[in-house]
């Protein structure tokens, strides 16, 4: 049996989002392979190490992130250490990539290294959008062969309640970061005089105290800033009583969107940005994609009077793309990975690769 190392392995009960995407993925791991860090991550980089003989593979989320956390540029360097002993001892690497970058622009150059690295190196890439091809396509041509698509998979939806009355217009939820684009929503419809007109809850907590006091100012009864945290079942209510979810995200950088196939389950039509999974999954009656603001509007008006049921599309979605499905496709990828030999000579390269 396959032995994996998996990262990060965070306890989700400390988490400040905690999200059943690791939860769910190490679920379907299990069924055919041996993971072998089985413990809460608590050293960083440094657990690595004591699990570097005991694995075969190395299937790593986020960790162009390193340098977010404590002693962010000595975690990044003892991992270089560590990825150069894992191609050199003839290990497989798995990379998923979220995101085309990281979302953290303070230090960028550090993350911009870690991408290149695991774009190069990664024996296998996992990127949950079209998008995220292309972009390796277009940036990395050399590595587009190894890059596979796969959605994001998805949890059997909310259970049917009575109709709701429909309280909001719009309702934004998850962390209140500037990259998705509340406050330029806000100001687009002050802009146009119609920050009266709709009615627009906002939900989750803001890490920011600046970005939230320039939210705060457009406050009113018909905007609602809820800085609080709620379980998802809170969430899906407050989606039932809203006409849509609405994503207001900046495109530039985002591929995947574990809230975006949150939002699925909650039975209410959704509307996002033209872009990443966003724009994959618009075939489906149940997302409507925009290219600027005023098409938002347009899916709004029209929604009046449709009365469209999406019962039928929803328990196709649910089996095509659930957890069990997806852990079916991500194992082939792997098994392809295992029994392919090691070509690539990183030893004299790895340090230039952020060029």
């Amino acid at each position: 049996m396959v032995r994996i190392y998996f990262y990060p392995n965070i306890d989700p009960r400390i988490s400040p989002s905690p999200s059943p995407y690791m939860p769910c993925f190490k679920r379907v791991l299990k069924k055919k392979y041996s993971i072998v860090n089985q413990k809460h991550l608590k050293n960083g980089v440094l657990d690595m190490f004591k699990f570097f003989f005991k694995a075969d593979l190395f299937l790593y989320s986020f960790i162009e992130d390193l340098i977010l956390y404590r002693f962010g540029k000595f975690q990044v360097i003892f991992f270089v250490f560590f990825f150069l002993g894992i191609k050199t001892f003839r290990k497989k690497t798995v990379w998923i990539m979220h995101n085309k970058y990281s979302h953290d622009k303070k230090r960028n150059l550090w993350t911009t290294f870690m991408y290149s690295l695991m774009i190069k190196y990664s024996d296998l890439i996992i990127t949950h959008s079209q998008a995220g091809v292309e972009f390796i396509e277009e940036k990395f041509p050399k590595s587009a062969s190894k890059t596979k698509y796969l959605v994001h998979p998805v949890l059997q939806s909310f259970p049917k309640s009575e109709k709701r009355e429909k309280k909001y217009d719009f309702f934004i939820w998850g962390t209140v970061y500037p990259y998705k684009g509340h406050l330029e929503f806000l100001e687009f419809l002050r802009d146009n005089e119609l920050i009266d007109k709709y009615k627009v809850l906002i939900v989750g907590r803001c890490p920011w105290e600046s970005y939230k006091e320039q939210l705060t100012t457009f406050v009113s009864d018909n905007i609602i800033l809820d800085d609080n945290f709620y379980e998802i079942e809170e969430i899906a209510e407050m989606a039932m009583q809203s006409r849509f979810i609405l994503f207001t995200h900046r495109p530039t950088s985002v591929l995947s969107s574990g809230a975006l196939m949150d939002s699925i389950r909650m039975r209410t039509p959704i509307i996002g940005p033209n872009h990443g999974a966003f724009k994959d999954l618009s075939d489906y009656s149940f997302i409507q994609t925009y290219r600027d603001f005023d098409e938002i509007l347009t899916f709004y008006e029209k929604s009046l009077d449709a009365h469209v049921s999406y019962e039928e599309e929803l328990i196709d979605f649910y089996h095509s793309f659930s957890w069990d499905a997806f852990g079916e496709k991500f194992s082939n990828e792997v098994d392809r990975v295992i029994q392919k030999p090691h070509a690539q000579k990183l030893e004299e390269e790895i340090f230039s690769s952020s060029k």
